[in-house]
């Protein structure tokens, strides 16, 4: 990008300088990346020595650090939630990371129990959220990653929220394992009419929980990201696109393919303390856990790089913000010291 001027701030903060833009240059695009518990302590650019993050180091290099940026919530749903709404967190009616599948019937996906109706609490539909707004404003919209507002069938899905093509998980419980069972997937453009449930083949054939479980290959954090990226190249410029791609890394459980991401830090980290998992709660034994944390970083930056070199590739760089930024922060600062970065050319003069 040219004399790129880049902020890091508060997601709130973004959208209100979008008005002054607006006044002197067509609509510009937007990219929102938003990850999964992840602190600002855990980026180069705010001091993290051992985790290899250049791509989203190289924004902060060229911007600004803010070090107080803070969430709606120290949990997911509500968090998000406030970012969907612009509520604070005390007047939106999502207050917790209530689930909706217990009571539902069981279902079976090969040997694996899942259940009939799974997600959490819906968005009221009397509040208008982000990617509603966007679409009246003649955006098209995407999202990809990590729903949390609403239940399959509920008044809140992405086909009923302004949401014209969306890939991965409806509810933050199943986003717990990173080899699923299957994904959501709704897409205007294939025809959907409502939310449907995408099977991953491939991994029923294996439990979901133990050693045996590693031996399933869909790995879901890279096919949003890759669905993600399809619906990016599309983007010709004719009409503005307003992409929210929430990654579920560097979130629990601790998993990823063998590559060569992971093995680099397994030779780097001490193999640690080994957690057991817990088969109740979808998070399955985590075995180097530092250089699992390490590598899925590692990883969501490749992501970011890769959606900043697409932008660029496809002319697109010098009208399109991206704003990258954290759910609800660390463990232990639940709501605290999360990162929040803003790129795009000539965003303030």
């Amino acid at each position: 990008m040219k004399n790129r001027n880049l902020f890091l701030l508060t997601s709130g903060l973004a959208f209100p300088l979008l008005g002054a833009y607006a006044q002197k240059t067509p609509k510009p695009n937007i990219i929102y990346i938003m990850c999964d518990d992840m602190g600002y302590g855990d980026l180069g650019c705010y001091g993290q020595s051992y985790i290899s993050t250049p791509n989203i180091d190289n924004m902060a290099k060229e911007g600004m650090r803010f070090t107080q940026a803070y969430a709606g919530s120290p949990v997911s749903a509500p968090s998000r939630a406030s970012f969907m709404t612009g509520q604070h967190s005390g007047h939106c009616e999502v207050r917790g990371n209530k689930e909706y599948w217990r009571d539902a019937p069981v279902v079976m996906y090969g040997n694996n129990k899942e259940y009939a109706v799974v997600g959490q609490h819906p968005y009221d539909p009397g509040h208008v959220i982000i990617p509603e707004i966007m679409k009246d404003n003649g955006y098209t919209t995407g999202m990809f990653g990590k729903w949390a507002g609403g239940y399959e069938g509920s008044v809140s899905t992405p086909d009923k929220r302004g949401i014209d093509e969306y890939y991965g998980y409806i509810c933050q419980f199943q986003a717990h394992l990173y080899y699923p069972n299957f994904l959501n997937r709704y897409s205007k453009s294939a025809g959907d009419t409502a939310v449907v449930r995408v099977v991953m083949d491939e991994n029923i054939n294996y439990p979901m929980f133990g050693k045996d479980y590693f031996k399933r290959p869909q790995y879901s954090a890279d096919m949003i990201h890759e669905e993600a990226m399809k619906w990016l190249d599309k983007q010709d410029g004719k009409q503005p696109f307003f992409g929210i791609f929430t990654y579920t890394l560097p979130h629990a459980e601790l998993a990823q393919p063998e590559d060569s991401i992971l093995t680099g830090y397994q030779k780097k980290f001490f193999e640690d303390k080994t957690w057991g998992g817990q088969e109740g709660s979808r998070y399955n034994p985590s075995v180097h856990t530092h250089a699992q944390f390490a590598g899925m970083i590692t990883r969501l930056d490749y992501y970011v790089g890769e959606v900043l070199n697409k932008l660029k590739e496809k002319g697109l760089d010098e009208n399109t913000i991206v704003i990258f930024t954290s759910d609800n922060g660390p463990h232990e600062e639940g709501g605290l010291t999360l990162p929040s970065l803003v790129v795009m050319a000539n965003f303030v003069d």
